[in-house]
């Protein structure tokens, strides 16, 4: 499994390559047991939202906060709102708005600790009429 700043010997040191590798790390560390100590993402949910945005999203992973560190969160090209780490293993993102029907990648990026994406992470969903939550 690689973890947050690994990435196979023959890679380049180029930023794609790192995130690539990043990605896979991620793809490979869903539904793997145990805490190794090592910054993770594991999954998010719901991996779909509103297209308007708003959509309040469950980061999930291991090691946010055993060093103090900041996030940011893109789905797309379009930053989320942070809300906060709810704990170690979670952290509450705002959803932004996107084109309905898109999915889109997820980057998250800690500082310290870099960049790790879920490949397709999100869909944005287009709202089919009004709800009775519209009215509160």
């Amino acid at each position: 499994m690689l973890a947050l700043g690994q990435a196979p010997a023959s890679a380049a040191r180029g930023r794609a390559t790192r995130r690539l590798a990043l990605a896979v790390g991620v793809a490979l560390a869903v539904g793997c047991g145990g805490n190794d100590g090592k910054l993770k993402v594991t999954g998010l949910e719901p991996r779909s939202g509103d297209a308007m945005g708003g959509q309040i999203v469950l980061i999930r992973g291991q090691s946010f906060m055993t060093t103090t560190r900041t996030a940011k969160v893109y789905f797309g090209d379009q930053q989320g709102n942070v809300i906060r780490f709810r704990s170690d293993s979670e952290l509450i993102v705002e959803a932004p708005g996107g084109k309905p029907d898109a999915t889109v990648d997820v980057l998250v990026v800690f500082e310290p600790g870099g960049e790790i994406t879920i490949p397709k992470g999100f869909t944005f969903k287009e709202k089919k009429g009004m709800s009775a939550q519209d009215l509160k």
